[in-house]
């Protein structure tokens, strides 16, 4: 039958007769309502005619309102009566389009993997001296004893006053009451004394089995300033140990181990006349000292986080110290309690 068949088109609107005439080359004829379009076909077996391709097929359609009247009202534009349609075809480019390179923008090279090990390479007690009377030690020890602010500012007690246990002079960081001439060279000389006890307290530990951590090294080296004996000897060490055992751990460690080295070791009383002798004096000065410190190592602990190169010994950062904030005097019950759960002899 060809590519259009025989049919018959109601009149709903100019666009099918419209399209019918683009295709045809001729006007429309007009009917009342309807029109016949009629082809005068080739018997069967005759070849077909062959007529130009009109590929692709074309149907021109209008936004004009559609009208029930007759044909002839509807204008038919000019130049679809005038000749066939023509088509034209856009040329195809024959290759992509460049690609524009835009500039890239330089990332930082990864972080030195030897550069940041070093913050927590293992390091031995003397980076804790490091820095002299602005060391860590310096600002941990004199924040506990007043001195010093855990930001490591002096206060007025570093140029001297008079310690409350003994009545001695003590002047610079640590308290020093031997005679110096000044806060500085006060420093100097309990510096060098306090890492050779540092050192001792650390192959102690060795000895034990003990692997402390920065805090019960400080507290350890306060400790030994504040009282040596109770540090070195068949003391805090040996407390801090059977506090582990009993599953102790962190502040409540230390300051059970630092609480009990004030006992004497051969008659298991407490000897330590400027705290009064007194459980309850003593568990408290050392709880106060104990929060000194953890505060000056929390602050440390942010520097060092701020400061991609610290000479702290991160190392021996286990944990994160737990600031403890001082309390008011205990109640007679609660000194009790404590003196029964030392269970003393």
């Amino acid at each position: 039958m060809g590519r259009y068949r025989n049919r018959r088109m109601p009149l709903d609107g100019w666009t099918a007769g419209l399209t019918t005439a683009a295709l045809l080359g001729v006007a429309p004829a007009v009917q009342a309502n309807d029109i016949t379009l009629a082809f005068d076909l080739p018997p069967t077996g005759a070849p077909m005619p062959v007529q130009a391709d009109l590929s692709p097929e074309v149907t021109l359609t209008s936004d004009l309102p559609l009208s029930s009247g007759a044909a002839s009202e509807v204008p038919v534009p000019s130049e679809v009566l005038e000749g066939p349609l023509r088509l034209e075809r856009l040329p195809v480019p024959a290759a992509p389009p460049p690609v524009i390179e835009t500039s890239t923008i330089a990332l930082p090279p990864p972080p030195d993997s030897e550069g940041q090990a070093a913050l927590v390479a293992p390091t031995g007690e003397s980076d804790l001296f490091a820095g002299g009377s602005d060391s860590l030690v310096a600002r941990a020890v004199g924040s506990a004893e007043g001195t010093r602010t855990p930001q490591g500012h002096r206060t007025s007690a570093y140029y001297g006053h008079v310690d409350p246990g003994n009545g001695a002079w003590n002047l610079g960081s640590f308290s020093y009451q031997h005679g110096a001439p000044s806060p500085e060279v006060a420093d100097a000389r309990q510096l060098q004394r306090l890492q050779r006890q540092a050192t001792e307290l650390n192959r102690q530990a060795q000895d034990k089995g003990l692997t402390l951590t920065l805090a019960e090294t400080l507290n350890g080296i306060d400790l030994a300033n504040q009282a040596s004996l109770a540090a070195l000897d068949r003391g805090y060490l040996d407390w801090l140990h059977q506090a582990h055992e009993l599953g102790m751990a962190g502040d409540e460690a230390i300051l059970y181990a630092r609480t009990r080295a004030f006992l004497d070791p051969d008659t298991g009383r407490w000897n330590a006349p400027g705290l009064g002798n007194a459980v309850a004096s003593i568990s408290q000065d050392q709880e106060r000292r104990l929060g000194a410190i953890a505060k000056t190592i929390a602050l440390e602990q942010e520097i060092s986080v701020a400061s991609p190169i610290s000479s702290v010994p991160q190392a021996l950062i286990t944990e994160k110290p737990e600031v403890i904030t001082p309390q008011l005097e205990p109640t007679a019950d609660q000194v009790v309690d404590v003196i029964l759960s030392l269970d003393l002899p």
